[in-house]
């Protein structure tokens, strides 16, 4: 890239970090300069807002009643919690990567390389089940608007490749697609929760029960449950590490776009689900059980003006969109470090000399989506079954990976960090109180996997194994590394020794 400073041209080296010319795609780095404002709205589209508030929400609500707003502010201080030796541990590691260089970071290459991994198949398998939400949703909503639809996969498809393309430019173009799409989803979230508490909502409560502790006494509130799919509702913030290499001053940018993506998810999340319940009154949860897809477009017409039906459900669709890029990205920097460190196939590590992407690994998603895609399409199986139960295990995925890095975090500071004067509270103390909260986590998804992905008690457990196979896998990998190809073991982890 040419810089011009007064009247001196200089060409800076792609090796420095910054590209232009003819280099070879393989001297090439990622490179960017995202504040922590595009950073944390790259990572918060992963939780798509407004399709959260209509379609997810309605389930924490099936479980926690009119106490949720509680188990939503209980998340909120947990995950901050998580938050600080999450930042902690950036700022020790220093290195992109995130589940997989910051556990190599504490836990070692070969719990490491595994993480990579799962990680890389949890984020996949939710990639994979949100296109096919969007095909089936803009297939509803073209037969809505104009009496006919084709079959879902073409709208599926057409998402696959818009996606694709955007991915294969640098991440900035992503952040301002992405920062527009969030603007009017929160837009719409917050018209909605002031409406109706401006117009007064259901009577038949006060508004001081939904926080009110007493709530929790009840027979039909579970609030374990409802915490589980709460903290399902914060997925993304996890990945602002991952962009490490693309944002300007990596060591502040990266604590603050956590932190905000964190609070802000938190406080609309809140505040959507507290009108929600306003909305419905005593009968919330009856509501949430009998018909929670329809539960938001209702009390929108109500309190709002149901003349929007439509453009609602088109902002729906632009949030899963956004949801799906926001994946793609995350996925295709995954498979980059990987590649990097040699843990992939080489081609995976190579950045576009002018878009400074990653553009190798996010053809290889959009290739991999396309693969599984197609034996559905082809043998004409529902839909429901990859946005039903992929993206579950997904979830369950992310959730194991979250409290493996507060181990590590803690196995860090045992080992390492005491001696390195860092402080008790944020790397030590933070992670264990989040340890104790995210193991927790785990068991409940092990004896409640079916609410996650769907069939009987039992019926599909086999998939929660599988993602243990996948770390399994990859631990064996880093040991064949070991023994026969110790080049490529050393640089596991992004090069942590």
């Amino acid at each position: 890239m040419k810089v011009i400073i007064g009247d001196f041209k200089m060409t800076i080296s792609a090796e420095a970090g910054v590209v232009g010319g003819s280099t070879s795609p393989d001297h090439v780095k990622l490179t960017g300069q995202m504040g922590a404002f595009s950073l944390a709205l790259t990572v918060l589209a992963f939780s798509a807002p407004l399709t959260t508030v209509s379609g997810y929400i309605p389930v924490a609500l099936s479980f926690g009643g009119i106490a949720s707003p509680l188990a939503f502010i209980i998340v909120t201080a947990m995950i901050l919690i998580f938050g600080v030796g999450y930042v902690t541990l950036n700022a020790a590691v220093k290195r992109p990567g995130d589940f997989y260089s910051f556990i190599s970071f504490g836990l070692g290459k070969s719990s490491g390389l595994g993480s990579g991994l799962m990680a890389a198949v949890s984020y996949f398998l939710i990639l994979t089940g949100v296109a096919a939400y969007f095909g089936v949703a803009c297939a509803d909503l073209h037969q809505e608007v104009s009496g006919y639809s084709l079959s879902w996969y073409w709208y599926a498809l057409a998402c696959w490749a818009a996606v694709g393309i955007l991915g294969y430019f640098n991440v900035e173009l992503s952040a301002k697609v992405l920062t527009w799409v969030m603007v009017a989803e929160v837009v719409v979230c917050l018209v909605f929760a002031f409406a109706v508490l401006k117009g007064g909502g259901d009577t038949s409560i006060a508004a001081e029960a939904p926080f009110s502790p007493s709530e929790f006494t009840r027979s039909n509130v579970n609030l374990p449950l409802a915490m589980l799919f709460v903290v399902s509702f914060f997925m993304g913030f996890e990945a602002t590490a991952l962009f490490r290499d693309e944002v300007r001053l990596p060591d502040k940018t990266i604590p603050i776009a956590t932190y905000g993506a964190i609070i802000f998810i938190g406080l609309v999340y809140t505040f959507c689900a507290y009108a929600l319940i306003m909305a419905y009154g005593s009968g919330v949860q009856d509501a949430a059980i009998k018909s929670p897809a329809t539960m938001f477009s209702v009390a929108f017409s109500k309190y709002v003006d149901g003349k929007y039906h439509v453009l609602i459900s088109l902002l729906i669709l632009t949030s899963s969109f956004a949801c799906i890029l926001s994946i793609h990205n995350v996925l295709s920097r995954y498979l980059y470090n990987l590649g990097t460190d040699g843990a992939l196939p080489a081609f995976l590590k190579q950045v576009h000399p002018q878009h400074a992407s990653p553009f190798k690994a996010s053809m290889a998603v959009s290739f991999l989506v396309l693969l599984v895609l197609c034996p559905f399409i082809l043998l004409q199986v529902k839909p429901e079954i990859l946005y039903g139960q992929l993206s579950g295990v997904g979830t369950a995925g992310v959730i194991f990976l979250l409290t493996l890095v507060n181990f590590s975090a803690l196995t860090w500071f045992v080992k390492k960090g005491r001696f390195e004067k860092a402080s008790f509270m944020k790397s030590f103390m933070a992670p264990a109180i989040s340890s104790i909260f995210f193991m927790g986590l785990v068991v409940l998804v092990a004896k409640n996997f079916e609410l996650l992905v769907g069939g009987e008690p039992g019926q599909r457990v086999w998939m929660l194994y599988s993602l243990f196979f996948v770390q399994l896998f990859g631990m064996v990998l880093a040991g064949y590394y070991k023994k026969v190809k110790p080049e490529i073991f050393e640089k596991l982890g992004r090069s942590h020794s």
